[in-house]
């Protein structure tokens, strides 16, 4: 009788590929193990992969993503040149729909031809398609404090292609224009500010031009960092911001400019504020403010009251107090003479920023709450109600803000009209943050919806536009 034929699992292919190249970099397979091992533990819930383990992928194993794709990344790096993941592993590897950036690329010397070796690197790969992971520690606050003992450079090269005035002048308009953008709608037009920055980037690798416009390319080129680096963080993009940001003070310091830097610190800090991380914060608040330290008044008073919000995340009320008087007796110092960029910051907006910071410390400090609600309901107001298009972004934010406060106050009506106004702003308005803000509205209104029609009613407007996070 015939034996029945059954099915055989055949071993896998060797990979010769990824021993090629291992070779080539001059890596054992520990060695791959370690390197993939340093950037998993970047990233909260990942497992390790054991120093044995690269052996059997060269035997044609293929790990669960996303370590094929770090294992790609780790050998762009190394090698210094474009590698496409079908290069390294076989078609049957599970890989992210996006790549993920390590950031080491951004270890190159504060100096302008380091600004250059860094925007080169993009070749391989813009940030706007990549996925990043997200720093800390001395990986996210380093780079501040080397900004700072970092010598000046000159940012002036001769080629072929000339920058004429009239460019650097466009220029110049479309960063402003990118800033307003932000204001206006958010991080919806992300992609034309990232594709800005791009062309200038390109400027300053190929083009021909003197110390001074070198610096004004290097200002309009950390300034559309910023301005995307912000984008970013509205979307919780939380790597790529950070990594914008980052890519930012390379540029202000090639152009010498403080202030910009200091305003970058500063978002940075914010940032790490709203991921919990205060101890990051509270240095990077630091490193602004040393920064700032001669800058137009107007630009520290900025600084300063960002740097309420580091306080008031790590539940430091004399901090929070302290930036709030430094910030309230700069502003009313300052003079006209202020960058362009900087022209958004008025009482307003720093009372906006400060009634923020009271909110937040209310959360650190339950026993205080009542007192800073009530605090914050007025610095929050003037902003909230800005029916105006050139801040909208700014009046959603500080309008969700402004609802959260009336509601810990016990102040329904208010809350309720508060929340009205930044659901309605939400069409016009792209942010995941400000979405956010408005589900932990929601939250906060719920116990209040059975006795209040108003308020029932305000939850069906969020329902329509926000989803529900639980």
């Amino acid at each position: 009788m015939a034996r029945a034929v059954t099915g055989e699992v055949r071993p896998p292919e060797p990979n010769p590929s990824l021993k090629l190249l291992l070779d080539e970099v001059g890596w054992r397979p520990e060695a791959l193990a370690r390197r993939v091992n340093a950037v998993l533990q970047q990233h909260p819930g990942k497992r390790r992969v054991h120093e044995k383990t690269p052996y059997h992928w060269l035997r044609g194993a293929s790990p669960r993503a996303p370590i094929p794709d770090i294992v790609v990344e780790l050998l762009v790096q190394a090698l210094k040149r474009p590698i496409s993941f079908d290069m390294v592993w076989p078609a049957t590897t599970p890989s992210r729909p996006s790549r993920i950036w390590l950031g080491g690329d951004l270890d190159v010397p504060w100096d302008h031809a380091g600004l250059q070796h860094l925007l080169g690197e993009w070749r391989l790969g813009m940030l706007t398609r990549r996925t990043f992971l997200t720093l800390s520690g001395v990986a996210l606050t380093g780079p501040a404090w080397e900004w700072l003992d970092a010598p000046a450079s000159i940012p002036e090269q001769t080629t072929s292609s000339h920058v004429p005035p009239s460019l650097m002048s466009l220029i110049e308009t479309t960063v402003a224009g990118a800033q307003q953008l932000d204001e206006e709608h958010g991080s919806a037009a992300a992609d034309f500010v990232g594709g800005q920055f791009d062309s200038v980037a390109r400027l300053v690798r190929t083009g021909s031009y003197d110390a001074n416009t070198g610096k004004r390319l290097c200002t309009a080129l950390a300034q559309l960092a910023q301005t995307s680096g912000w984008m970013a963080q509205e979307a919780a993009l939380d790597g790529r911001a950070q990594r914008w940001y980052l890519t930012g003070l390379h540029a202000a310091h090639s152009a010498g400019d403080r202030g910009v830097a200091a305003s970058i610190m500063a978002l940075m800090s914010n940032h790490a504020t709203t991921l919990g991380k205060h101890r990051d914060a509270l240095q990077l608040a630091a490193a602004a403010t040393e920064a700032a330290s001669h800058t137009p008044t107007a630009v520290q008073a900025l600084i300063a009251s960002r740097s309420a919000l580091a306080h008031a995340g790590a539940g430091d009320l004399t901090g929070v107090e302290r930036a709030r008087d430094r910030a309230a007796g700069l502003i009313s110092e300052a003079d006209e003479e202020r960058p362009a960029w900087a022209s958004y910051v008025t009482p307003t907006e720093l009372d906006a920023l400060a009634g923020r910071a009271l909110v937040m410390l209310a959360r650190q400090v339950p026993g205080r709450r009542n007192r800073l609600i009530l605090k914050a309901e007025p610095l929050l107001r003037e902003r909230a109600l800005d029916a105006s298009d050139a801040h909208r972004r700014s009046a959603l934010r500080h309008s969700a803000l402004l609802s959260l406060a009336y509601t810990g106050a016990g102040d329904l009506d208010q809350a309720v009209h508060a929340g009205r106004l930044a659901v309605r702003r939400l069409p016009m308005v792209t942010s995941v943050r400000c979405l956010s803000l408005l589900d932990e509205l929601r939250s906060e209104l719920m116990p209040h919806s059975r006795r209040l029609g108003t308020v029932q009613a305000l939850i069906r407007e969020i329902d329509e536009h926000v989803p529900t996070s639980r």
